[in-house]
């Protein structure tokens, strides 16, 4: 194990709040960048990048896309999902490293996976003491 950040399930469960606003911004700024993507550019949006014209808007949506992604991964969690809003959470239980679950809508961490196994993988909480 790096030097990543290992969470209870207590201080998973303090991210909520944050991660419900995130997503929720990144999930906008997804459907804006899918709207944008589909719109060629018009010529005042248009800008020469590298030899190639771009849409800044869509530049800019990725810009703050990513930024918000970062912003998630700085917290030593996991966005595995936009769409569904799936973020994972390292911790070890029993000597061995694997993930608290959550997903968009929860209102607290109620599994966990192995690390290979994913979301189709994910177990009650209640058989697991994570603190």
């Amino acid at each position: 194990m790096n030097n990543k950040r290992l969470f209870t399930v207590k201080e998973a469960n303090k991210l909520i709040p944050f991660l419900n606003t995130t997503i929720t911004s990144l999930r906008r700024v997804n459907d804006k960048l899918e709207m944008a993507s589909l719109e060629g550019p018009t010529e005042e949006d248009i800008t020469l990048l590298g030899g190639v014209l771009v849409n800044r808007n869509y530049i800019r949506l990725l810009t703050r896309f990513q930024s918000l992604t970062d912003e998630i991964h700085a917290e030593g969690c996991r966005l595995k999902d936009v769409g569904s809003g799936l973020v994972d959470f390292p911790t070890v239980w029993e000597g061995r490293e694997v993930y608290l679950c959550w997903q968009f809508g929860e209102a607290e961490i109620q599994h966990w996976h192995e690390l290979e196994a994913g979301f189709t993988g994910r177990h009650p909480l209640q058989h697991k003491t994570i603190d």
